[in-house]
């Protein structure tokens, strides 16, 4: 069972987004947790209530705030937004792999819930932070896979969302933009424990970006879903070497 998020339509989404206003204080005002255009999915799940809806909201905006919204912000300071804000929304939303990926979910909260959020951290034009066509690159779909490919769960039971902390943005969107790994939860894991260990964040990018063509090809011959952690981190440093390899020799 999952909760059932309201879902707005790709239709729907892209007329009323053409009617929001442009400035983040009249977004705010024009924010709101229903409307009438919704619809549910039939069954697998409770539906959630307005007030489930506006608490996450208040949630979201919380954080917004916590580092520098409704003002400008820094790149730091958004990255680290979208750290909290993932956590936030993988906790609280309660929803499945199955559900999150229902782009209409996404869909209302950026253009319905959090616009005045959404145009604060993507103060450009690109349609796709606000309506869903790319989960990877939407304001808020890629918060929510970026948490679960990367929380961990505890001993306790409990989410640690270390990993997913420790992470650039260049190293997000190596490994979440990459469908044929990112899809394989324990190999994404996995890149980012050992990529984490990289002491220069410069030569991590550089590193990884030559690294991630390389266990595509090895996915045709591996199947890095039957591996345990051990297995995949020493693969995974093992190609991580042969790229440094390379690079020494071609200096």
């Amino acid at each position: 069972m999952t909760d059932l998020w309201p879902r707005l339509s790709m239709g729907i989404a892209v007329t009323e987004y053409r009617r929001l206003p442009l400035e983040i204080a009249e977004l705010s005002a024009h924010s709101r947790s229903r409307h009438p255009q919704v619809t549910y999915a039939a069954t697998g799940g409770s539906r959630v209530s307005e007030s489930r809806v506006s608490d996450l909201a208040e949630a979201v905006r919380a954080i917004a705030v916590e580092y520098g919204f409704p003002e400008a912000a820094g790149p730091s300071d958004l990255v680290s937004f979208d750290r909290a804000a993932a956590e936030a929304i993988h906790s609280s939303m309660g929803i499945n792999a199955v559900e999150a990926g229902v782009r209409g979910i996404w869909n209302f909260l950026s253009v319905v819930v959090l616009p005045d959020v959404t145009r604060w951290r993507f103060p450009g034009d690109n349609i796709e932070r606000w309506v869903a066509t790319d989960l990877t690159r939407h304001m808020f779909s890629r918060l929510w896979w970026q948490a679960r490919t990367f929380a961990v769960e505890t001993p306790g039971g409990t989410l640690d969302y270390s990993l997913l902390r420790s992470l650039s943005e260049s190293d997000l969107n190596q490994i979440t933009e990459r469908r044929s790994i990112a899809g394989v939860t324990p190999l994404a894991r996995s890149i980012a424990r050992v990529i984490a260990q990289e002491p220069s964040v410069g030569n991590r990018r550089k590193v990884l970006r030559e690294a991630t063509p390389r266990l595509r090809r090895l996915m045709s011959f591996i199947d890095f879903s039957v591996l345990d952690d051990a297995q995949l981190d020493d693969r995974v440093r093992a190609v991580l070497h042969e790229v440094r390899l390379t690079d020494a020799r071609e200096q």
